[in-house]
């Protein structure tokens, strides 16, 4: 999902690409099996890297939680404002327990105008200790992420 279309009553604003640590950004699905070790699953991975699936998923929920906004992934042709997401923990245990840990920012077209930011701890639990239920739970923390971001666009 590169683009969703902009109809003439929305406004366009983009999301940058979702950056997130190093270790994690490959197709590996990853759990923590230590304080300070990952293991990747035997069973599946990620249909992308895990930055763009992030970045997809996350323009899908706003999408869905403010339908007056255009999310696009690519820089639009008009600079608009611009959303800029950086995860700095995103772990799995072997439990299941899906915990997200990210900022925000908001801004407008010029990087050194005003902006509005964000940050919070986002957390859900897996239904099964399959790759399946941790997709899913994963899923509806970046669900959760979503309204985050969204609380902090509506109190711009």
């Amino acid at each position: 999902m590169a683009v969703a279309r902009a109809e003439s009553s929305q406004t366009t604003i983009e999301l940058k690409t979702v950056s997130l640590p190093d270790y994690l950004d490959s197709t590996d699905i990853l759990r923590r099996v230590g304080p300070n070790e990952v293991a990747p699953s035997p069973t599946g991975r990620w249909g992308e890297r895990l930055s763009l699936g992030v970045t997809a998923a996350l323009a899908s929920a706003l999408s869905r939680r403010r339908p007056d906004l255009a999310v696009v992934t690519v820089p639009p042709p008009r600079p608009g404002q611009r959303i800029v997401v950086d995860i700095q923990a995103l772990d799995t245990d072997a439990a299941g327990q899906c915990r997200m840990e990210a900022r925000w920012r908001i801004a407008g077209p010029d990087a050194r105008g005003p902006s509005t930011s964000g940050h919070g701890i986002f957390a859900d639990g897996a239904d099964a200790p399959d790759d399946a239920a941790l997709a899913a739970a994963l899923t509806r923390v970046i669900d959760q992420l979503a309204e985050g971001i969204v609380a902090t666009l509506e109190h711009e």
